[in-house]
């Protein structure tokens, strides 16, 4: 068998010679040319799960779906590359037996209207929502490859690194509470970014809430992380802004927590403020919380 494969690849490299010239031959149009290769390429797209172990799938006849990079108890994300744009993106959908879930299906479908609805430098984009083939919603949104929950198991960070984070934070938040909206989820793990630390982004809107609202109207006893929800929260109650500067107090004291450096009293203070037990204790509001931490000056951001 193993003398066979030389002839095979001479083989392939002759008929692949003979499709390309084809393919630029004067005959066709401009529409033809473009129409025969995109057949081609959906025949190599398709063709793909003879060289491997299962089926490639392919959603809406335009994304690939590359690898599972989470799998939950309800939901799956994969990282997907657009057929013809070659650009890659999260798809966030249901677990296969999840798909009759209305719970959840309500939920994505949420987190799409919200996703789309916000435009910011340090939120996540959500592209757009696509029904499956089995009647699943499924949520494209911007690929971030990296999360902070993984980038604090490798290394410790910096003073400045720290400040960034929280100046993404806290600007991010800033645009969520102006849209009447809370986060409700802030953590490492939907933390999100592509390159360098002050371009991180709030990703996962799936258990956000319209202001003064509880999650028990979506029938959900209770929803977030535990070490990061706030007590009005865990209590089931009406939350606002406030409830996700808790959330920020505690990322900045875990944070604080891997920094390389001596302590800083400053951050130190902000984190205390920020985890405030008590909502009326902590600042007002996420432009409070910036100008406490006084980054936007230190980090040339503009707000």
């Amino acid at each position: 068998m193993a003398d066979d494969h030389p002839a095979d690849f001479e083989e392939i490299a002759r008929r692949f010679s003979h499709l390309w010239q084809a393919l630029n031959s004067h005959a066709h149009s401009p529409d033809i040319r473009k129409m025969l290769i995109d057949r081609v390429r959906d025949a190599l797209d398709r063709g793909e799960a003879r060289f491997g172990e299962a089926d490639p799938a392919i959603i809406a006849n335009s994304f690939v779906l590359e690898a599972m990079v989470h799998d939950g108890a309800a939901t799956q994300v994969y990282r997907a590359r657009h057929r013809d744009l070659g650009t890659l993106h999260a798809i966030k959908m249901p677990r296969p037996d999840h798909a009759d879930d209305p719970v959840l299906r309500k939920l994505i479908l949420r987190e799409a209207e919200i996703g789309t609805a916000l435009r910011h430098p340090h939120i996540a984009g959500t592209q757009t929502v696509l029904r499956l083939a089995d009647g699943r919603p499924a949520l494209i949104m911007e690929w971030l490859g990296n999360r902070l929950a993984d980038l604090l198991q490798e290394r410790p960070l910096t003073p400045r690194e720290i400040t960034d984070v929280m100046t993404s934070v806290l600007s991010g938040l800033k645009a969520i509470h102006a849209a009447g909206l809370v986060h409700c989820d802030l953590s490492p793990l939907n933390l999100l970014f592509d390159g360098d630390l002050p371009h991180l982004k709030i990703a996962d809107f799936g258990i956000a809430l319209k202001a003064g609202c509880r999650h028990e109207e979506f029938d959900l006893a209770f929803a977030g992380q535990p070490d990061f929800a706030s007590p009005e929260q865990t209590a089931g109650g009406p939350l606002d802004g406030r409830s996700d500067l808790y959330a920020a107090g505690r990322l900045l004291a875990l944070l604080l927590s891997h920094c390389s450096a001596e302590r800083d009293e400053k951050l130190e203070a902000l984190a205390i403020r920020l985890s405030q037990p008590n909502p009326q204790d902590r600042p007002e509001n996420a432009e409070a919380a910036l100008h406490l931490l006084g980054s936007p000056w230190k980090s040339g951001v503009v707000f």
